[in-house]
């Protein structure tokens, strides 16, 4: 009669542990991301493009950065921003950071990308405090 008992309980405690399905468990490991990849295109510009280059980046994440605090200008296509904007914004970092050690690689004057990006975003802040411009009509 154990015996029996016995063989229901594994019996119902198999049934029990296939109904429930597996969990499997995937440890999230938190690496840096990788490089940005420079185009050789870039690696063949001279200093001056690679400033240009630099400058234009340092626009973006800085209105990047703008509408991540302010939000998105009317009429963007605000759908995905939220998802998209930060993954813009890291890659855009990434990118002023290569064209820096390009830079440095190269002996060209070297723009570090956080003053820069600062810099712009100022402006920015500045012309959205301006008053609206009135059109006559």
């Amino acid at each position: 009669m154990g015996a029996l008992r016995t063989y229901r309980l594994q019996a119902a405690a198999f049934a029990l542990l296939s109904l429930t399905g597996c969990v499997t468990y995937e440890p999230v490991l938190i690496v840096p991301p990788p490089p940005y990849p420079l185009l050789p295109v870039d690696r063949l510009m001279s200093c001056e493009a690679m400033t240009a280059s630099f400058i234009f980046s340092a626009k973006r994440a800085a209105r990047l950065e703008f509408w991540l605090a302010f939000g998105p200008l009317p009429g963007y296509g605000t759908d995905m921003f939220g998802v998209d904007a930060p993954r813009e914004l890291a890659a855009e970092r990434r990118r002023l950071d290569a064209l820096t050690d390009l830079q440095r690689t190269r002996g060209c004057p070297v723009m570090e990308p956080g003053p820069a990006v600062v810099y712009e975003r100022q402006k920015l802040e500045e012309a959205n405090k301006a008053p609206p411009l009135r059109v006559r009509g």
